[in-house]
């Protein structure tokens, strides 16, 4: 979760859980140990994974091609208004 693409995903799923039914399962995090999301996934990958989640900032992130980075910092600023919302939006749904 260090990568702008990953994190545009992270992003993207947020802004369309906006007007998602209940059908829609959002962001599902699969991990070897299984799906965080079900309970099936081990204590310490979830742990780990919170942890993670709660220090994620965009902002931060790294792309291989700089326009990249720079387009999905665009959408954040343009479609979210901005990091600091996103942020917040993301802790909400990831609590």
């Amino acid at each position: 979760l260090t990568r702008s693409w990953c994190l545009f995903e992270v992003a993207q799923t947020v802004e369309m859980e906006k007007g998602s039914g209940p059908d829609h399962d959002g962001l599902v995090f699969c991990t070897r140990s299984g799906v965080v999301n079900q309970g099936s996934a081990s204590v310490e990958v979830s742990l780990g994974l919170a942890s993670r989640l709660s220090t994620l900032r965009l902002q931060d992130a790294t792309a291989s091609v700089p326009k990249d980075h720079d387009t999905i910092k665009e959408f954040v600023v343009n479609n979210m208004g901005g990091f600091d919302k996103m942020h917040a939006a993301n802790s909400r749904e990831n609590l």
